[in-house]
């Protein structure tokens, strides 16, 4: 009845004519009360053809109504990512070519702008039937690309149109749409074959180099005037080498830096007075030599006290370096102990990476580089030479040193931070390799998850073989070509988990 309602409002019957039009139904339906109504059946719609491609420039998913000539057959949603880095297209114009087999342009319709992000909305009519190749052209600020779909049927009518089977897919694909893929890091990566060397795994950390790090002690007891180093250095601030970093005001007693100031005083003044007496034949030329000699002692004892003497016997600390102060250990104005760092001050601009291999590994590694990622980060590093080997076994972990300088450690990294490192061994093995980002440990398993369509992913257990650190080799679960997300891949796995399997494309 309400069907019936519909359909005579459309077509505008008077309102008199609806009651009875109604009155009557109402009475047939009551005299065949007794017949079950069957249920109203939706007839198929054309089947849809679902399109994933990549090229070097852009990623296109189209799903797309087969074509009938002089019709519109519902909407053509293609989904355009720039696979530089995996964001929507977001302006630009789209152009849709159909070219005959004679390769003139049969039909072209122009796209000025996205519908929304990533997606330009189509609904062609193409005049004659037949077999067409459709190309599709964007021109953008973020990129420009072409993508060819070599064989596109235009049917003569809806009847030879494929028409929808009606059943639901079933299948273990993973869902995750373009709309989730755009708002996230996300990146894939073909499997690639190429040459892995192998490498083992081991504890890091960063180290500074010899001299890179130095300490600077208090060479006396004595007190830091708070007036005189109200300026110091604090930790974090830069200094220079020869800058001064404390002042000291020693204590004094035996032996102390004033007493020792003082007697290089005295000594100083006998020098100059012997070489009057000298000069004028008042006392022999041995006199002199014993004062210089004794005043060289003295000054050899005042230097070994360290720092740069002033007038007011003072002290002054200088840094040896020019680096960063990473420590302090005074107070402007307190007391300070002989042997005691004040100052500890590092060169970040170089680094060692100090790995702790297995000694069992000592004899197959390869003596060039490795590389290493830090706590914090999955970035990874690169060193730019091996600097030493070690000699000696830790008792406890059975492991040897290995020392690598850091490449462009300047600002990266900070002394003390732990890293892992991937320390290649002299065997090499050719297959399918993969990023090891794509790789995840699932209750021990190895897997990766492979994109088989624009917004189908499969979960794939991984047999693995060598790693150098960047790419590892796939001895099964993954074949060359295949489409790997390299980025993203834990939510992936997310989605899988929450049991939406993929069944065939989505509305837009």
């Amino acid at each position: 009845m309400n069907s019936l309602n519909s359909e005579l409002t459309r077509v505008g019957a008077p309102a008199n004519v609806l009651r009875r039009a109604l009155i009557t139904l109402a009475l047939l339906t009551s005299a065949t009360a007794c017949v079950v109504p069957q249920a109203e059946v939706e007839e198929p719609g054309i089947e849809a053809v679902v399109v994933t491609q990549w090229n070097d420039s852009t990623e296109l998913f189209l799903e797309y109504p087969h074509p009938v000539a002089g019709e519109q057959t519902g909407n053509w949603a293609i989904h355009l990512t720039d696979m530089g880095d995996f964001q929507p297209i977001r302006t630009g114009t789209l152009t849709v070519r159909f070219v005959a087999a004679s390769g003139v342009t049969a039909q072209s319709f122009l796209l000025e702008v996205p519908a929304r992000d990533g997606i330009f909305l189509l609904d062609p009519v193409v005049t004659d039937p037949g077999v067409y190749e459709v190309r599709l052209e964007l021109s953008s600020p973020q990129v420009t690309s072409v993508h060819i779909l070599p064989s596109v049927r235009v049917f003569a009518s809806m009847d030879e149109a494929p028409l929808e089977s009606g059943e639901e897919e079933v299948g273990g694909a993973i869902a995750f749409l373009k709309e989730q893929q755009w708002v996230i890091p996300f990146a894939v990566s073909p499997a690639v074959e190429q040459e892995v060397q192998r490498s083992v795994r081991a504890p890091a950390e960063i180290v500074p180099p010899d001299g890179a790090l130095v300490q600077v002690s208090a060479p006396v007891d004595g007190v830091a005037p708070a007036a005189a180093n109200r300026g110091a250095p604090s930790v974090g601030a830069r200094v220079r080498e020869g800058q001064v970093l404390v002042v000291l005001a020693p204590s004094s007693g035996e032996g102390s830096f004033v007493e020792v100031r003082g007697r290089v005083e005295d000594l100083e003044r006998e020098v100059a007075r012997a070489e009057r007496l000298v000069a004028v034949g008042a006392v022999p030329q041995r006199r002199l030599e014993e004062a210089q000699h004794d005043l060289g002692i003295a000054r050899a004892e005042l230097e070994a006290l360290g720092g740069a003497i002033e007038e007011n016997f003072t002290l002054s600390l200088r840094s040896p370096i020019t680096g960063v102060v990473a420590r302090r250990e005074f107070v402007p104005g307190g007391r300070v102990t002989a042997g005691v760092p004040l100052f500890t001050v590092v060169d970040p601009s170089t680094a060692w990476l100090r790995v702790q291999l297995p000694v069992g590994r000592i004899g197959s590694m390869d003596r060039t580089i490795a590389r290493f990622t830090v706590e914090g980060s999955e970035d990874l590093h690169e060193t730019l030479r091996l600097m030493s080997v070690g000699t000696v076994v830790d008792p406890r972990t059975r492991t040897v040193p290995v020392v690598y300088e850091v490449v462009g450690a300047a600002g990266r990294f900070m002394f003390g931070q732990l890293a892992d490192a991937a320390v290649p061994l002299d065997t090499v093995e050719r297959g399918a390799a993969i990023p090891e980002t794509a790789v995840l440990d699932d209750n021990g398993t190895p897997v990766a998850y492979v994109q088989v369509g624009g917004e189908e992913f499969e979960r794939r257990a991984l047999t693995l073989g060598p790693s150098d650190g960047e790419h590892v080799i796939v001895r099964a679960g993954i074949e060359l070509g295949e489409m790997v997300v390299v980025i993203g891949a834990y939510q992936v796995r997310l989605a899988s988990l929450s049991g939406n399997e993929f069944a065939g494309g989505h509305a837009h």
